[in-house]
């Protein structure tokens, strides 16, 4: 009996002890190996631009593991696993826009009225097609056939990316178009700074599809997780989600300050801001800032790749493009 006693005493003992070398051994491993975050905040390159240019714009190409970076007249096509640039190219005129996608091994690349073409696996522009005004924005459909073009004389134009023909959006006018973006179902959304909305359009007929008024300029337009376009616009210190088939405001992620420039993660969860003053914030949807830090300067522009798994940074202030892995 009182080997049965004993036996029940230390019992509770001995769990306490093993439950207490447990925690132990989790927090040593805790130390060890801390968490890998959710998002791209680990310097994996920097790649000079000091003989190139300053870099201004930098897009992601979803189907490759390459993004184009605009500097002036030069186009950079940067490698970002290798954190290397492939090419640089003079295009001979300062670049305006860079298209968010690429179609069938092409990305995009815009300089007054002529749209460049860029094979993207073997580094190099093909001949430029050539549009009947000048031009300031440009974004490819999400099926691939044609890119869309805010032209400078307040109209929209549609190029078949098959066949290079360049055509105007009949009875569309756009005063001070400050830019556009494709989404999913042959949907096109404007930035209509003449009038203070950001409208979407169904392209196969022309048809509004909602608004939403903006209480300044709109700074950036760019696809979102998939559903969404994001925007960031002067008066508001969040990035808006709007829902692409509805043209509604989903949900915001809000900064410290007005961003100049933003992305978000794929899945949506985090958002980065380029922040005057700041430098460069990612804030998580909750609100959480989880960085800031001004080691880039101001960004001018900033990119997540397809995957999450890196971000690219258009430092001015360093004279470099940045890539960032998780």
């Amino acid at each position: 009996m009182k080997r049965n006693i004993s036996y029940f005493v230390r019992m509770p003992a001995l769990l306490i002890i093993t439950a207490w070398l447990l925690l132990s051994l989790a927090c040593i491993f805790g130390e060890d190996e801390p968490a890998i975050p959710g998002f791209p905040a680990q310097i994996d390159a920097e790649i000079s631009f000091a003989a190139i240019g300053s870099p201004s714009i930098c897009k992601c190409m979803p189907d490759y593991d390459i993004a184009l970076v605009a500097a002036g007249n030069s186009l950079a096509i940067v490698d970002i696993v290798n954190g290397e640039n492939k090419a640089v190219i003079d295009l001979g005129m300062e670049i305006d826009d860079i298209a968010d996608s690429d179609v069938d091994g092409f990305g995009y690349v815009l300089t007054g009225s002529l749209l460049h073409p860029v094979n993207l696996s073997g580094g190099f522009t093909e001949d430029p097609i050539k549009i009947t005004a000048e031009c300031s924005y440009v974004s490819v459909s999400t099926g691939g056939d044609a890119a869309w073009v805010s032209m400078d004389n307040d109209s929209i134009g549609m190029i078949d990316l098959a066949t290079g023909e360049a055509s105007v959006v009949p009875d569309m006018t756009i005063e001070s178009c400050m830019g556009i973006a494709s989404a999913e179902n042959s949907i096109l959304y404007i930035a209509d700074g003449g009038n203070g909305l950001i409208t979407g359009y169904d392209t196969d007929t022309w048809v509004e599809i909602g608004h939403l008024s903006v209480p300044g300029e709109v700074y950036d337009l760019f696809p979102g997780p998939s559903g969404y376009i994001c925007a960031i616009v002067d008066g508001s210190n969040e990035l808006w989600f709007i829902k692409s088939e509805t043209c509604t405001l989903y949900r915001m992620i809000t900064f410290p300050v007005i961003p100049t420039a933003a992305a978000s993660t794929p899945d949506g969860i985090f958002a980065y801001a380029s922040c005057p003053g700041t430098g460069m914030v990612i804030v998580s949807e909750s609100g959480q800032i989880e960085m800031r830090t001004m080691d880039y300067g101001l960004p001018s522009s900033i990119d997540v790749s397809n995957d999450g798994e890196r971000a690219v940074i258009c430092s001015p202030d360093n004279e470099s493009v940045f890539i960032l892995v998780k």
